[in-house]
């Protein structure tokens, strides 16, 4: 999605009184922010929010479409202060495939964070912190490109703190089985391979360590394990919260 270039800014300047600020019309105009996956993931989000802006289908109120949210304890969570739209909503799609990843965009002046529901949790959950840092940063990083690697920083230092990244690693681990796997990803309530980027931006890994461990497939035991609690909860804790699920 492509934005108009705005008016001439020394026609503009002539034009505001010396007292008075000059407004950013785009912050008012529908538009996508960011858009994740690969490429027939993003042409599905613009046509989805195409759709949406031409009124094809409804958001709100929630029904089958989609469960909706507000994004207010992620906002909490994430506790930084940036200039978010004034209301900020999760929406998790039904029936969107496989193709679908998820993309935030401001519509009718709040933002929205869209994510597909079939996806695993621990994805939701990374792509819902990603893309509601989106909309609290896309005024300083208008490039996609910087604004994603911007977003998943800031996710890796609210959910990935160094010292419980690296409570799992060391330099003599030269294996991870996948159920071990698993259960670090569902610990940090993110995908394992962003567990392992973390650590290797951390320098808890080695480049061969990373190659290794990227490799393993996370799967769950055939038997129940207490092996990692989190301490502020399970996916089942975050979803319900988010979405007032029992």
């Amino acid at each position: 999605m492509r934005f108009k270039a705005l008016q001439n800014t020394d026609d503009m300047a002539k034009r505001i009184p010396k007292n008075q600020l000059p407004l950013d019309y785009s912050a008012h105009c529908d538009r996508i922010v960011l858009t994740l996956g690969q490429v027939e993931s993003q042409e599905a989000a613009e046509s989805l929010f195409n759709d949406l802006v031409a009124g094809n289908w409804l958001i709100e109120p929630a029904g089958e479409v989609a469960d909706v949210s507000s994004a207010q304890d992620i906002i909490h969570t994430i506790g930084l202060k940036l200039p978010y739209p004034e209301t900020v909503k999760v929406a998790q799609l039904h029936g969107m495939g496989d193709v679908f990843t998820g993309f935030s965009a401001v519509f009718r002046q709040k933002g929205w964070v869209f994510i597909n529901a079939a996806a695993d949790a621990n994805e939701r959950c990374y792509h819902t912190y990603l893309l509601t840092l989106s909309l609290g940063l896309s005024r300083t990083y208008p490039n996609q490109t910087s604004l994603a690697q911007r977003a998943e920083q800031l996710v890796f230092e609210t959910l990935l703190s160094p010292k419980e990244v690296g409570s799992f690693f060391h330099d003599g681990v030269s294996r991870i089985p996948p159920y071990l796997a698993a259960d670090i990803a569902d610990f940090f309530k993110v995908p394992f391979p962003m567990v392992l980027k973390r650590a290797l931006q951390l320098g808890i890994v080695t480049d061969e360590q990373y190659r290794n461990f990227m490799t393993v497939q996370p799967a769950q035991a055939g038997k129940p394990r207490e092996l990692f609690i989190a301490p502020e909860g399970s996916m089942e804790d975050f979803e319900a919260q988010l979405f007032g699920e029992e």
